[in-house]
């Protein structure tokens, strides 16, 4: 999976600076990027619960350490959860307005010169709309994580 992380970045990175460059739709760039923001900060809290859950030596651990670490664990995956379906739910958003965006532009064509007018000016958006599907339910998170993000 951490071979994905870079591919992903430059994805994400794609679709920002796309956003950036006079579309209108930055806030739903924005809600995916602040969305992957949260997932990802709940993704290390969920690995730093599992390894604490897995530092616990079974020798001298007590029953409040045992019950602290694994309510901890529960509690991070349950945030993992919710923030995971922000995540795809952002993503989805953002798909659906940059599609929204594509279809506006798609006009109907009267002769073959317009469909060349049509096709040049549409390309641009043919591009953010790729990036955004390419982006559904992909977590980038910059730092390695102890959890995989599958």
């Amino acid at each position: 999976m951490k071979r994905h992380l870079p591919l992903g970045f430059a994805v994400l990175v794609t679709v920002s600076m796309l956003a950036a460059c006079g579309s209108d739709d930055k806030d739903t760039v924005a809600n995916v990027q602040d969305a992957n923001t949260q997932y990802c900060q709940n993704l290390s809290a969920y690995g730093d619960a599992l390894s604490a859950l897995g530092a616990l030596d079974p020798t001298t651990a007590t029953k409040a350490d045992y019950e602290a670490a694994a309510g901890a664990v529960k509690s991070a995956r349950t945030d993992l959860a919710a923030s995971g379906a922000d995540l795809v739910q952002a993503e989805v958003a953002n798909l659906e307005t940059q599609a929204e965006d594509l279809d506006g532009a798609l006009k109907d064509a009267s002769d073959d010169a317009v469909v060349a007018d049509i096709l040049t000016a549409a390309q641009a958006q043919v591009t953010e709309v790729r990036a955004s599907v390419a982006t559904l339910n992909t977590a980038v998170c910059a730092t390695p994580s102890s959890t995989p993000t599958t």
